[in-house]
């Protein structure tokens, strides 16, 4: 399209005409803030003329290849341009920066919302949806075809101009409302994140392990108080909580976390009670009864009432057991400090002195094993052997990246000897600059191109561990950060071996409930032996990790699991309560997350407030679907059984693994592909025996049940 890309001039713009790079990788050095608006502006005039050839088509003319195929890669490259975009704002923005994605985002969301609300366009896809000869389709085309028509029901494409124009107007104001809250919402955290600077001396941190001083000096030291101690909401200061004995620090660090965004200049309650009202305002004018309706009936569970029957459940396990496991803290505490009264700031202090106590060693003494590129080297080393692929780092410097701290990696396959993907890694954390967290970003999906040639997925990993203190002193990682390595590792690898023709339907564009399955299963690799062995080694005298400590690491798995997985039914539980409740009803926050908390936290009457910190929820993908961690380390666990029945790389398993929970991406039902992997249903029972909370012979062989046919919108 020659000549709308003159139209955009700038040929120095590397959004608009990117440089020759191998496999099409982003230009993400050469891109810069003045680039951004006029290439999203390209992209939207690019895909707007796309569109607009469709609906030059009489409508009888309309069928799969000339509409739903067209739509499927009519907008890529606005994809391309806004994953790039975004990725870079998230990774290494600034205030301008962030500013700046709000006008790009009100722009894709408006263009978005003309899209959906196109009554010649929708006039084709219906056409092709009720007279294609499906004998002829595919069931990958069937699936996408029936997709499609419903995504434009459900977004409000069934009201035209001349019937229902207040609909389509009111529409067009939520999403473009919706647009705003969002991004205000999540400024406002990683504002209020990095605005948290509490300067501390010695003598104030009491406890705290030597490492972790050294890391709060070299940020005193980088923010202009050498001599002093940084302590920050980002990196996690968990080391305080944990550590500190000093109780009036734990308790200010708490509150600080706890307190996020609820209060003070950066509130955001009033942000996610707007959010909530116009969602649910939404769902139900397309027929819903509430969001969470709106959003479950379309996920691998099917209904609300799965969702709460599964929560319940959850609660119903896991809160005696955690209650148990609080009561052992606190003899402990009585016990050892004699305090009388346990609070929220105290647990996790106490809980891992007593953890040390049980078990005879420290997180403090396993760290020394994990330093931050061993692990690497092991996370690519498990992937090499499971996957049957090799990663290969790019030390030519023929991928580009926009932070020094990011290192780009080849896929090969070893199956066809060829590059299968990219993965970008970017590990250490930027306050104020970096979203907090971990997560998976893709810059472009699997799939096939228009001319039926494969493409090159590309992926990355974002996490936020302390950058190394010195060249001699690596970042040194607990095993619950080298799981959270091997599970976003585990996001990258359903990218990178995604196989099917359409990218809409490939990698990790599957149901939210199913998603979290490929990640949380590789955290179950991370203490095995065999898998230690390969990467775990003490980094000043490279000795292997004893047998002795992985045996204690194994042997305190389960401590606390009755307590986390408390923690995640109260934030499921949360997420659905603000999402199948009429907003009218809710008088305040406060009373909706106590009456949460009442149920499902063990302090009920802790102070603050998670929901206005809940980016997941509120500013993330997860609304109404929060659930889907547990659901899908339910199937994680059932998973895993099959490798330790036919060992850890057993290589048929492994190839099933990848041929099915991998590589099918959402070509076929979550189901469908998950009892391709098992040969059956999930067995509902398989995470509590996991944790230790259901005894191994509890198994009655039975199934979670298959998700509820919903009928769709009263007028769809």
């Amino acid at each position: 399209m020659p000549d709308l890309q003159d139209a955009f001039a700038q040929a120095d713009n590397p959004l608009i005409n990117p440089p020759s790079l191998p496999f099409d990788a982003p230009p993400l050095d050469r891109v810069k803030p003045e680039h951004m608006l006029p290439a999203i502006e390209y992209g939207i005039a690019k895909a707007k003329a796309n569109i607009d050839a469709i609906k030059q088509l009489p409508v009888e003319q309309a069928t799969f290849e000339n509409v739903i195929e067209a739509l499927e890669y009519g907008d890529e490259d606005l994809g391309r341009i806004s994953g790039i975009i975004s990725h870079i704002v998230g990774t290494n923005g600034d205030d301008n920066l962030r500013a700046l994605r709000k006008q790009i985002n009100a722009k894709v969301a408006d263009y978005s919302t003309d899209v959906s609300q196109d009554e010649e366009l929708f006039a084709r896809i219906k056409h092709v949806h009720d007279t294609a000869d499906r004998t002829t389709l595919s069931p990958q085309q069937i699936m996408m075809l029936d997709d499609a028509y419903k995504g434009y029901v459900r977004s409000g494409a069934l009201f035209t101009e001349a019937e229902h124009p207040a609909e389509k107007k009111r529409l067009r104001e939520i999403s473009q409302e919706m647009t705003r809250l969002r991004s205000d919402y999540t400024d406002n955290r990683i504002k209020a994140t990095a605005a948290y600077q509490r300067f501390a001396d010695i003598s104030e941190l009491p406890g705290v392990p030597e490492r972790a001083l050294r890391q709060y000096a070299k940020q005193a030291e980088k923010a202009g108080q050498p001599g002093r101690y940084l302590i920050q909401l980002e990196p996690s200061p968990m080391d305080i909580l944990t550590h500190c004995s000093n109780t009036a620090l734990r308790e200010e660090i708490y509150r600080a976390q706890a307190n996020l965004c609820y209060g003070g200049p950066y509130d955001n309650t009033k942000n996610m009670t707007d959010i909530v009202k116009l969602r649910h305002e939404r769902a139900q004018m397309v027929g819903y009864s509430s969001y969470a309706d709106f959003v479950v009936s379309e996920r691998m569970t099917g209904s609300v009432q799965t969702v709460n029957d599964f929560l319940e459940r959850n609660l119903a396990t896991y809160r005696p057991a955690a209650e148990k496991e609080l009561a052992e803290i606190k003899a402990f505490a009585q016990r050892t400090d004699g305090l009388a009264d346990l609070e929220p700031w105290d647990v996790a202090y106490y809980s891992r002195a007593l953890k040390e106590e049980k078990f005879k060693t420290s997180v403090e003494e396993v760290r020394p094993y994990f330093p931050l590129d061993k692990v690497l080297e092991g996370v690519r080393h498990h992937a090499e052997k499971l996957f049957d692929i090799q990663l290969r780092e790019d030390k030519a410097g023929q991928y580009p990246v926009h932070h020094p701290d990011v290192k780009v990696y080849e896929v090969w396959d070893n199956k066809t000897q060829s590059v299968r993907g990219l993965f970008y890694a970017d590990y250490y954390a930027r306050p104020g600059a970096k979203n907090g967290g971990a997560w998976q970003n893709t810059f472009r999906g699997p799939g096939q191109n228009p001319d039926g040639s494969t493409r090159i997925p590309i992926a990355g990993n974002t996490c936020n561990f302390p950058e190394p203190v010195s060249a001699d002193e690596p970042t040194l990682l607990s095993p619950d950060e080298v799981k959270t390595i091997f599970h976003e590792f585990g996001h990258a690898m359903h990218c990178l071996l995604g196989e099917g023709r359409y990218p809409s339907q490939c990698g990790t564009s599957v149901s939210w409930d199913f998603v979290e399955l490929p990640s949380q299963l590789q955290e179950n690799w991370v203490l095995e032996k065999e898998v230690l062995d390969s990467f775990a080694a003490h980094y000043q005298t490279s000795e292997k990790i004893p047998a002795e400590l992985v045996k204690k690491l194994n042997d305190m798995e389960n401590f606390g699991a009755a307590r986390a997985g408390l923690g995640q039914t109260f934030y499921g539980m949360l997420d659905m309560a603000w999402h199948s409740t009429d907003p009218a009803t809710i008088t305040s926050p406060e009373e909706l997350e106590h009456s949460i908390a009442s149920r499902a936290s063990l302090f009920p009457n802790a102070p603050g407030l998670k929901s206005p910190s809940f980016s997941h929820i509120f500013a993330g993908g997860y609304a109404a679907g929060y659930h889907g961690y547990k659901w899908a380390e339910v199937l994680d666990a059932d998973v895993f059984s099959a490798f330790r029945k036919n060992g850890l790389y057993d290589r048929a398993t492994a190839d099933r693994l990848r041929e099915t929970i991998y590589a099918k991406g959402g070509t076929e039902k979550p189901m469908d592909v998950f009892v391709a992997m098992m040969g059956r249903k999930p067995d509902p029972d398989a995470l509590f025996r996991r944790e230790g909370l259901l005894p191994p012979s509890s198994n009655d062989n039975r199934q979670l049940p298959p998700p509820q046919q919903l009928p769709g919108p009263a007028f769809g």
